[in-house]
């Protein structure tokens, strides 16, 4: 392997969900790197983490066939990256080894490199990086997550570490295929975050001046998928459940924070550690109804046998199915865990008008930031599968008319555009 690497630019689209790599290798544009060979796409990663045990350790879709393998025992992560702006969230522990949220994020991003490294044929630590608009709306946490995130580049190997607003990379790819200028806004839709920006762009060289606003949240599909959890199937894993402990005459329920684990695809790997465990046994014993200690029943199920990801995974089917058809049926089948559901388009939307006003107020924020009216919007670019959600799509629709709306892959367009930023660069 050649040993010189300031040739070479790795271009990382690390996702919530899913994760791409390209390069700018000797001046070429190098789109998408084959990385995962077992998944159905070999460009795209899924952003998971299996440890089996503290010393081993498997990746993307071998993940999953690995933890299915092992009878799904061991640690399964996903949504990890939501976790960067928390500064409450330190880490976790596997057999007694101690991993922060920068090591498992550099953990990955060392996995990325090495494959990308052996593809290409030569040692790489440069890397550009996409990032959100906002990890998050506090400036505080902000900065921390953006500094967590470099402790990661840092610790996967990377020397020169640079970080390119997703949207921002959005619209430099989108930017290459037009051919007078525009004023465009590029919404951005990932996993864990909406991402915005607007922008003039032309066939002309790029000039930072030509970004006129950028802004986003930290809500996008996972939160989507949260809803669903939160608004009923939590129930019969024991959310309502009434309990009162020894030598008390307090009637209690279930904490808001053991419920926000229960609801996050992120958090939900969460419920087994010890003391949250524990005290999830002492709730059952404290429990007032036998309905409720068949519940507990039931999430200790999903806990010891590891189906919190294929539950959430039935979610995910479930929430796609809606963009298309105005029920979708939802079945897990999993023996003591049956659950069987019908979901309509109608209570969804309902359910996420939180998470719509959010973004909307995002879009504002970006327009506001750019001094522009959204009449003077000439196209809108969307990208991400959250971005095919009837009523997300609706609300960009009723904003800027449904005759400025382009769309492009759902994967590869913030790749391509973070290759074209290493491109600009003098």
């Amino acid at each position: 392997m050649n040993a010189e690497s300031t040739d070479t630019i790795l271009a990382i689209d690390f996702g919530t969900s899913n994760s791409l790599v390209g390069a700018l290798h000797r001046g070429q544009r190098i789109e998408a790197l084959k990385l995962d060979p077992s998944a159905s796409d070999p460009t795209l990663m899924r952003t998971l983490l299996y440890f089996p045990n503290a010393d081993e350790c498997y990746y993307g879709a071998e993940a999953i066939q690995k933890f299915i393998e092992n009878d799904m025992e061991g640690r399964l992560f996903r949504s990890f990256k939501s976790h960067l702006p928390n500064a409450s969230y330190l880490g976790t522990t596997i057999d007694q080894r101690i991993l922060r949220i920068e090591d498992l994020i550099g953990i990955f991003l060392l996995e990325l490199k090495k494959r990308s490294e052996k593809i290409l044929g030569t040692k790489i630590d440069h890397a550009i990086i996409g990032r959100p608009a906002r990890y998050s709306m506090d400036a505080v946490a902000e900065g921390f997550a953006l500094h967590r995130m470099n402790k990661a580049a840092e610790f996967a190997g990377f020397k020169k570490i640079e970080f390119v607003p997703e949207p921002l990379a959005a619209a430099l790819d989108y930017r290459r295929t037009l051919q007078r200028e525009k004023v465009v806004l590029i919404g951005d839709f990932g996993g864990g975050t909406s991402d915005f920006t607007i922008m003039k762009m032309s066939p002309s060289p790029f000039k930072k001046e030509d970004v006129l606003g950028v802004d986003g949240c930290s809500l996008a599909g996972d939160a989507l998928d949260s809803v669903f959890m939160s608004e009923r199937l939590n129930r019969s894993f024991g959310a309502q459940t009434k309990y009162r402990m020894p030598m008390s005459n307090n009637l209690l329920t279930m904490p808001i924070g053991i419920m926000d684990r229960l609801n996050k695809p992120s958090l939900i790997v969460h419920l087994k550690e010890r003391e949250t465990y524990n005290f999830l046994q002492e709730v059952k014993k404290c429990a007032l109804t036998n309905s409720d200690k068949l519940k507990l029943d039931r999430l200790f199920i999903l806990m010891d046998d590891q189906q919190a990801f294929p539950f959430f995974e039935e979610i995910e089917r479930t929430k796609r199915s809606l963009s298309d058809h105005k029920t979708a049926q939802f079945n897990f089948s999993y023996p003591d865990l049956e659950t069987s559901e019908v979901f309509s388009s109608m209570e969804f939307e309902k359910w996420a008008e939180k998470i719509k006003s959010t973004i909307s107020q995002a879009i504002d924020r970006c327009l506001e930031q750019a001094q522009m009216k959204e009449s003077e919007i000439n196209l809108v670019f969307l990208t991400g599968g959250t971005a095919h959600v009837p009523f997300i799509r609706h609300e960009f629709e009723n904003r800027f008319g449904t005759e400025k709306l382009q769309g492009k892959s759902f994967f590869h367009s913030v790749l391509s555009g973070l290759i074209e930023a290493a491109q600009l660069k003098p």
